[in-house]
């Protein structure tokens, strides 16, 4: 099963490390082969130093993807994350 959903990085310092680690720790829970995407530039969602190389800044939209048994469970949490600002305050 394929899912993807796109998704506004909504944090004020975007996809900066700490917000990466949090994101590639619950990525790393699913079965399902998890890939990121921020205009052209594509990285596997389990990969912090992939992730960072997206330079996915405040108010970029993103698409998150993802293949396999739990794709849309996966999909659906990850999104979460980024709406809920990586757990952030600011």
């Amino acid at each position: 099963m394929e899912y993807s959903k796109k998704v506004k990085v909504v944090n004020k310092l975007g996809f900066h490390l700490r917000a990466v680690a949090v994101f590639v720790k619950e990525s790393e829970k699913y079965k399902s082969l998890i890939k990121v995407r921020n205009g052209e530039v594509e990285a596997d969602g389990k990969s912090i130093m992939g992730l960072m190389t997206l330079i996915a800044a405040q108010g970029m939209e993103i698409e998150i993807k993802a293949e396999g048994q739990d794709a849309k469970e996966a999909v659906g949490k990850l999104v979460k994350i980024v709406e809920n600002k990586f757990g952030e305050k600011e």
